[in-house]
Protein backbone atom coordinates (compact mmCIF):
# COMPACT_ATOMS: atom_id res chain seq x y z
CA UNK A 1 0.00 0.00 0.00
CA UNK A 2 1.34 3.51 -0.72
CA UNK A 3 -1.26 5.99 1.46
CA UNK A 4 -0.60 9.89 -0.05
CA UNK A 5 -0.97 12.70 2.23
CA UNK A 6 -3.71 14.86 1.96
CA UNK A 7 -4.34 16.27 6.22
CA UNK A 8 -7.06 15.70 7.21
CA UNK A 9 -8.26 13.58 4.19
CA UNK A 10 -6.45 11.06 5.50
CA UNK A 11 -9.52 9.83 7.26
CA UNK A 12 -10.43 7.98 4.01
CA UNK A 13 -7.38 5.74 4.21
CA UNK A 14 -9.01 4.43 7.08
CA UNK A 15 -12.35 3.27 4.72
CA UNK A 16 -9.68 2.11 1.84
CA UNK A 17 -8.20 -0.47 4.44
CA UNK A 18 -11.52 -1.72 6.37
CA UNK A 19 -12.71 -2.77 2.36
CA UNK A 20 -9.70 -4.76 1.52
CA UNK A 21 -9.32 -6.33 5.53
CA UNK A 22 -12.93 -6.87 5.36
CA UNK A 23 -12.41 -8.80 1.86
CA UNK A 24 -9.69 -10.53 3.22
CA UNK A 25 -6.92 -8.88 0.85
CA UNK A 26 -3.38 -9.33 2.66
CA UNK A 27 -1.44 -6.32 2.94
CA UNK A 28 2.68 -6.89 3.42
CA UNK A 29 3.84 -3.64 3.57
CA UNK A 30 2.69 0.38 3.47
CA UNK A 31 4.77 3.41 2.74
CA UNK A 32 2.84 6.28 3.57
CA UNK A 33 3.65 10.22 2.98
CA UNK A 34 1.82 12.94 6.10
CA UNK A 35 -1.44 12.31 6.92
CA UNK A 36 -0.73 8.42 4.78
CA UNK A 37 2.10 8.05 7.36
CA UNK A 38 0.02 8.32 10.11
CA UNK A 39 -2.30 6.12 9.17
CA UNK A 40 -0.12 3.65 7.88
CA UNK A 41 2.35 3.86 11.11
CA UNK A 42 -0.90 2.51 13.49
CA UNK A 43 -1.86 -0.15 10.93
CA UNK A 44 1.29 -1.51 10.84
CA UNK A 45 1.71 -1.02 14.44
CA UNK A 46 -0.69 -3.42 14.81
CA UNK A 47 -3.90 -1.27 16.06
CA UNK A 48 -7.02 -2.32 14.97
CA UNK A 49 -8.61 -0.63 12.24
CA UNK A 50 -11.72 0.32 14.69
CA UNK A 51 -9.53 1.38 17.48
CA UNK A 52 -7.60 4.00 14.37
CA UNK A 53 -10.71 5.36 13.57
CA UNK A 54 -12.08 6.38 16.95
CA UNK A 55 -8.27 8.05 18.16
CA UNK A 56 -8.25 9.47 14.63
CA UNK A 57 -11.64 10.41 14.24
CA UNK A 58 -12.11 12.33 17.65
CA UNK A 59 -8.81 13.63 17.60
CA UNK A 60 -9.22 17.62 17.57
CA UNK A 61 -6.46 20.07 16.00
CA UNK A 62 -5.84 21.36 19.62
CA UNK A 63 -4.71 17.76 20.38
CA UNK A 64 -1.68 18.27 17.95
CA UNK A 65 -1.04 22.15 17.37
CA UNK A 66 1.12 24.20 19.76
CA UNK A 67 1.37 27.43 17.83
CA UNK A 68 5.09 29.04 18.39
CA UNK A 69 6.70 32.39 17.54
CA UNK A 70 6.69 32.36 13.43
CA UNK A 71 10.79 31.85 12.95
CA UNK A 72 11.05 28.20 10.86
CA UNK A 73 7.43 27.51 11.34
CA UNK A 74 3.95 29.13 12.82
CA UNK A 75 2.76 26.03 14.58
CA UNK A 76 5.93 23.42 16.18
CA UNK A 77 5.51 19.90 14.58
CA UNK A 78 6.10 18.38 18.23
CA UNK A 79 2.90 18.34 18.73
CA UNK A 80 2.97 15.81 15.82
CA UNK A 81 5.32 13.87 17.75
CA UNK A 82 3.85 13.57 20.98
CA UNK A 83 0.51 12.71 19.74
CA UNK A 84 1.70 9.67 17.87
CA UNK A 85 3.95 8.62 20.71
CA UNK A 86 0.83 8.62 23.05
CA UNK A 87 -1.44 6.62 20.27
CA UNK A 88 1.24 4.08 19.31
CA UNK A 89 1.46 0.40 20.57
CA UNK A 90 4.62 0.11 19.57
CA UNK A 91 7.10 2.87 19.32
CA UNK A 92 10.06 1.55 17.45
CA UNK A 93 10.07 0.72 13.36
CA UNK A 94 11.75 -2.77 14.30
CA UNK A 95 8.47 -3.91 16.83
CA UNK A 96 5.59 -3.07 13.74
CA UNK A 97 3.79 -5.77 12.82
CA UNK A 98 3.73 -4.75 8.85
CA UNK A 99 6.90 -3.22 7.17
CA UNK A 100 6.21 0.30 6.96
CA UNK A 101 8.34 3.56 5.85
CA UNK A 102 7.33 7.27 6.53
CA UNK A 103 8.55 9.34 3.35
CA UNK A 104 9.68 13.05 4.24
CA UNK A 105 11.85 15.37 2.46
CA UNK A 106 14.86 17.44 3.04
CA UNK A 107 14.42 20.80 3.25
CA UNK A 108 17.95 21.53 1.87
CA UNK A 109 17.57 19.71 -1.36
CA UNK A 110 13.56 19.19 -1.96
CA UNK A 111 14.92 15.20 -2.26
CA UNK A 112 13.10 12.39 -0.79
CA UNK A 113 14.04 10.89 2.68
CA UNK A 114 12.75 7.68 3.24
CA UNK A 115 12.58 6.81 7.27
CA UNK A 116 12.40 2.89 8.17
CA UNK A 117 13.91 2.81 11.94
CA UNK A 118 14.25 4.35 14.63
CA UNK A 119 11.30 6.30 16.59
CA UNK A 120 7.88 5.81 14.30
CA UNK A 121 6.91 8.99 15.78
CA UNK A 122 9.65 11.10 14.92
CA UNK A 123 9.02 9.62 11.37
CA UNK A 124 6.14 10.42 11.41
CA UNK A 125 6.52 14.03 12.72
CA UNK A 126 8.89 14.50 9.73
CA UNK A 127 6.83 13.23 6.82
CA UNK A 128 3.83 15.82 8.42
CA UNK A 129 5.90 19.06 8.61
CA UNK A 130 4.36 20.89 5.95
CA UNK A 131 6.83 23.79 5.13
CA UNK A 132 6.27 27.10 6.49
CA UNK A 133 3.21 25.90 8.86
CA UNK A 134 4.84 23.45 10.88
CA UNK A 135 8.23 23.92 11.98
CA UNK A 136 11.10 21.40 10.18
CA UNK A 137 12.09 17.89 12.11
CA UNK A 138 15.76 17.71 12.72
CA UNK A 139 16.86 13.67 12.77
CA UNK A 140 19.81 11.70 11.12
CA UNK A 141 21.46 15.00 10.75
CA UNK A 142 19.06 16.14 8.64
CA UNK A 143 16.38 18.76 8.26
CA UNK A 144 12.98 17.29 7.35
CA UNK A 145 9.82 18.65 5.88
CA UNK A 146 6.39 17.15 4.62
CA UNK A 147 6.98 14.49 2.13
CA UNK A 148 4.85 15.74 -0.24
CA UNK A 149 7.30 17.83 -1.22
CA UNK A 150 9.04 15.25 -3.24
CA UNK A 151 6.62 12.30 -3.12
CA UNK A 152 2.79 12.28 -2.58
CA UNK A 153 1.92 8.80 -3.04
CA UNK A 154 5.29 7.05 -2.27
CA UNK A 155 4.80 4.06 -4.77
CA UNK A 156 8.48 4.17 -5.81
CA UNK A 157 9.50 3.68 -1.87
CA UNK A 158 6.97 0.94 -1.20
CA UNK A 159 8.31 -0.72 -4.46
CA UNK A 160 12.05 0.38 -3.71
CA UNK A 161 12.97 0.37 -0.58
CA UNK A 162 10.33 -2.32 1.08
CA UNK A 163 10.39 -4.54 -1.77
CA UNK A 164 6.42 -4.80 -3.07
CA UNK A 165 6.09 -6.23 -6.48
CA UNK A 166 2.33 -5.62 -6.23
CA UNK A 167 1.03 -1.66 -4.87
CA UNK A 168 -2.48 -0.44 -4.35
CA UNK A 169 -1.68 3.77 -4.57
CA UNK A 170 -4.12 5.42 -2.42
CA UNK A 171 -4.81 9.09 -3.45
CA UNK A 172 -7.26 11.36 -1.27
CA UNK A 173 -7.33 14.53 -2.69
CA UNK A 174 -8.40 13.43 -6.19
CA UNK A 175 -10.94 16.17 -7.93
CA UNK A 176 -9.93 18.40 -4.63
CA UNK A 177 -9.90 22.41 -5.18
CA UNK A 178 -7.70 23.97 -2.36
CA UNK A 179 -8.81 27.31 -2.40
CA UNK A 180 -10.45 30.21 -3.98
CA UNK A 181 -8.79 32.75 -1.68
CA UNK A 182 -5.06 33.67 -1.05
CA UNK A 183 -5.78 35.93 1.72
CA UNK A 184 -3.37 34.05 4.26
CA UNK A 185 0.34 32.97 4.93
CA UNK A 186 -1.29 29.20 6.13
CA UNK A 187 -4.04 29.06 2.83
CA UNK A 188 -0.78 30.30 0.26
CA UNK A 189 2.08 28.04 2.00
CA UNK A 190 -0.55 24.96 2.28
CA UNK A 191 -1.57 25.61 -1.95
CA UNK A 192 2.41 26.17 -2.98
CA UNK A 193 2.84 22.65 -0.95
CA UNK A 194 -0.28 20.71 -2.97
CA UNK A 195 0.81 22.08 -6.12
CA UNK A 196 4.02 20.45 -5.72
CA UNK A 197 2.04 17.18 -4.29
CA UNK A 198 -0.37 16.56 -7.07
CA UNK A 199 2.09 17.20 -9.28
CA UNK A 200 5.08 14.52 -8.39
CA UNK A 201 1.25 12.76 -7.36
CA UNK A 202 0.60 12.21 -11.17
CA UNK A 203 4.13 10.59 -11.76
CA UNK A 204 3.55 8.23 -9.08
CA UNK A 205 0.30 6.90 -9.80
CA UNK A 206 1.96 5.68 -13.39
CA UNK A 207 4.22 3.17 -11.00
CA UNK A 208 1.24 2.02 -9.23
CA UNK A 209 -0.95 -1.79 -10.12
CA UNK A 210 -3.88 0.36 -9.01
CA UNK A 211 -5.01 2.96 -7.71
CA UNK A 212 -7.67 4.13 -5.59
CA UNK A 213 -8.63 7.79 -6.04
CA UNK A 214 -11.05 9.33 -3.14
CA UNK A 215 -13.56 12.15 -4.44
CA UNK A 216 -12.55 15.37 -2.37
CA UNK A 217 -14.32 17.83 -3.92
CA UNK A 218 -15.73 20.28 -0.82
CA UNK A 219 -13.78 18.85 1.77
CA UNK A 220 -10.71 20.81 2.48
CA UNK A 221 -7.07 20.08 4.00
CA UNK A 222 -8.17 20.88 7.38
CA UNK A 223 -11.81 20.15 8.17
CA UNK A 224 -11.60 17.37 10.27
CA UNK A 225 -15.67 17.43 10.82
CA UNK A 226 -16.00 16.03 7.43
CA UNK A 227 -14.60 12.90 9.23
CA UNK A 228 -17.59 10.06 8.21
CA UNK A 229 -18.20 11.77 4.56
CA UNK A 230 -14.41 11.05 3.86
CA UNK A 231 -15.21 7.27 5.11
CA UNK A 232 -18.06 7.08 3.21
CA UNK A 233 -15.98 8.06 -0.28
CA UNK A 234 -12.64 6.59 0.43
CA UNK A 235 -15.18 3.00 1.04
CA UNK A 236 -16.96 3.89 -2.03
CA UNK A 237 -13.80 4.46 -4.17
CA UNK A 238 -12.16 1.17 -2.55
CA UNK A 239 -15.31 -0.77 -3.60
CA UNK A 240 -15.06 0.69 -7.18
CA UNK A 241 -11.77 -0.27 -7.54
CA UNK A 242 -12.11 -3.98 -5.89
CA UNK A 243 -12.23 -6.57 -8.67
CA UNK A 244 -8.93 -4.74 -9.94
CA UNK A 245 -7.12 -5.21 -6.24
CA UNK A 246 -8.99 -8.95 -6.18
CA UNK A 247 -6.86 -9.55 -9.35
CA UNK A 248 -4.05 -8.07 -8.36
CA UNK A 249 -3.77 -9.88 -5.03
CA UNK A 250 -4.79 -13.13 -6.50
CA UNK A 251 -1.67 -12.60 -9.78
CA UNK A 252 1.68 -14.36 -9.35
Amino acid sequence: MALSGGAARGIAHIAVLEVLEKDDIPIHSIAGTSAGSIVGALYAAGMPLREIKRVLVNAKWRDILSFTLPKVGLISSEGIYRFMESVLPVKKFSSLKIPFAAVAADLKTAEKVVLDSGSVARAVQASCSLPVIFTPTELNGKVLVDGGVASQIPVRTVREELGARKVVAVNVNYRALEMEEYDSVIKIATHLSMLWASRNAREEEKSADVVVRVDARGVSLYDLGKAEELMRRGRKAAEDQLVGIRKLAASS
